[in-house]
């Protein structure tokens, strides 16, 4: 064997080598458990999913409220001085066949991909059949609150489609104008919006139908990559804290642990948020106010974490360490409100 026979035996060799290596190192990338999109690492969490529908976020479809508006179902009313949206979701549903039959389409689309889906319909009549219970007491909740609140989506579809007749077709055909537009329901941030315009061949509701299962080819991997990243970064929530009117105590008190109530608050925080992911907004002797706060999306045992659930736990803790009295105030999904009551 010459020098050159060698020289080339030894390079494919470490070629070889390198390649299994690589192999190694890609088979140690761990895929996420939760979401099966891409190769996202879940991080020191490691948590197992023990139900099949928490491998994808849970989607609840509703109508805009510009839609809500054009068909005379959302008006503006005031309660105790305070301006609020009266949302009529039963008369959207009820006041055109178009109206059911679109969402339905979004939805069916949703449930062929297997995503957890909460039917509007029969959300409205659960909360028609019982007395709705108001998490957050003596604050007045619209219907959208109370909504959410009962399905807890992950993700919100909005709808808002307008359908007119085309002038300038010579057959006077129909054109159907859509926005789909993917909401974080715990921030109510918008994260992905579609436009479409289609000429109504048949009927609106088979159009739209057609239309929106090509759409969703754009809009299923943009709601796969948010929700991967809320599993690996956590949920964003915003959490506040208050001082009642009446209580003798001020957040610069001194608590019994020998602190004081705002700095146990933030060794709390820094310990109880997303690798101490938070921004403190506003600081003051009688108010705590936190944006960007990443709580995990998932509890220990693989179930969903809410900003309820969390909020509960921070009191269980704050009662038994300080001392003091404290109610949970939470109102909508993503919005922590605690208010300390005094001893």
């Amino acid at each position: 064997m010459n020098l050159t026979q060698l020289a080339k035996i030894k390079t494919n060799g470490l070629c070889f080598l390198m390649l299994l290596l690589f192999a190694a190192c890609e088979n140690n990338g761990k895929q996420s458990k939760l979401t099966g999109y891409g190769n996202a690492v879940e991080e020191s969490d490691n948590t197992v999913v023990n139900a099949i529908e928490q491998a994808k976020p849970s989607i609840m479809v509703l109508p805009s409220d510009n839609l809500l508006q054009s068909f005379d179902a959302l008006k503006n009313v005031s309660i105790n001085g305070a301006n609020y949206l009266d949302r009529d979701y039963n008369k959207y549903i009820l006041e055109n066949s178009n109206n059911r039959a679109i969402i339905s389409a979004i939805q069916n689309e949703f449930v062929q991909l297997d995503y957890p889906l909460t039917d509007l319909e029969q959300t409205l009549k659960s909360l028609n059949n019982r007395v709705a219970t108001n998490m957050a007491d003596d604050v007045a909740q619209d219907a959208k609150t109370l909504l959410l609140q009962t399905a807890s989506p992950d993700i919100i579809i909005e709808l808002d489609y307008d359908c007119k007749i085309d002038p300038t077709d010579p057959n006077f055909r129909k054109n159907l104008t859509y926005t789909i537009t993917a909401f974080d329901a715990y921030t109510n941030k918008a994260f992905s919006s579609k436009t479409k315009n289609e000429t109504v061949s048949d009927d609106i509701a088979k159009t739209f139908s057609q239309s929106f299962h090509k759409s969703m080819k754009e809009i299923e991997p943009e709601i796969g990559r948010y929700f991967q990243n809320i599993v690996v970064f956590g949920r964003e929530i915003t959490v506040r804290f208050t001082v009642a009117k009446k209580s003798k105590v001020s957040l610069v008190s001194e608590s019994i642990t020998g602190e004081t109530y705002a700095d146990w608050i933030m060794d709390y925080m820094d310990l109880n948020t997303k690798k101490g992911t938070y921004k403190l907004q506003n600081n003051t002797d009688y108010e705590l106010y936190f944006v960007n706060v990443r709580i995990p999306a998932l509890q220990s045992d693989g179930t969903q974490y809410s900003a309820y659930k969390w909020a509960r736990q921070l009191i269980k803790e704050f009662k038994t360490e300080c001392g003091v009295k404290c109610s949970n105030k939470v109102q909508g999904l993503g919005d922590v409100h605690i208010m300390i009551n005094g001893f």
